[in-house]
């Protein structure tokens, strides 16, 4: 309900935010503090974007490793996962889990080979797909990518790990067009 509140008044809150940043930076700097929010606004939706694309990618990966070990319920098990994949750390397991549980009334090795499967697919994502798809669609270094996660994580948690790549996107941009 609220999200709908904020898309109609979108207009009011936009040009409300815009007099705020006028009044607070002055108009000298407010160009540059508008320019630094419009970059941080397209850095945030391409996170969006690609994290969506990269559960897309794991959600495609489960369902040909299932079909290729003739696992059933394969869309939906599959489907689960992708859509877990959007959580952190934790949602691809959580994902895991509950196919794993269909598939344990199947037949219990299917469990088995599936959360095998997930845990190196999830190695092979957090280590190899996220870096690259991360990193070239925000610019970043994969290097930087995985130092921000382990850094992120440690500090804040979860949470770390969700702004974690965001943020290093935000310092890079900082880094290469104010102190450079």
């Amino acid at each position: 309900i609220i999200s709908i509140y904020l898309l109609v008044e979108k207009p009011v809150l936009k040009n409300g935010t815009k007099r705020l940043i006028r009044a607070s930076f002055g108009d000298e700097r407010y160009d540059g503090v508008m320019k630094f929010l419009r970059e941080c606004n397209r850095i945030c939706n391409r996170y969006v974007v690609f994290n969506m694309v990269d559960s897309m990618i794991i959600g495609v990966a489960n369902a040909i490793i299932m079909a290729i070990f003739g696992m059933p319920y394969v869309g939906l098990i599959s489907f689960v996962v992708a859509i877990t994949n959007l959580v952190p750390t934790f949602g691809p397991f959580v994902g895991a889990i509950i196919g794993a549980l269909i598939l344990l009334m199947e037949k219990p090795l299917y469990a088995l080979i599936l959360v095998i499967m997930t845990l190196v697919l999830q190695a092979l994502d957090a280590y190899l797909i996220k870096p690259r798809l991360f990193g070239s669609s925000l610019g970043v270094s994969g290097l930087w990518i995985i130092i921000g996660i382990i850094v992120g994580g440690n500090m804040f948690g979860v949470v770390g790990i969700l702004l974690a790549i965001p943020c290093v996107a935000i310092l890079d941009f900082l880094y290469g067009d104010y102190l450079v």
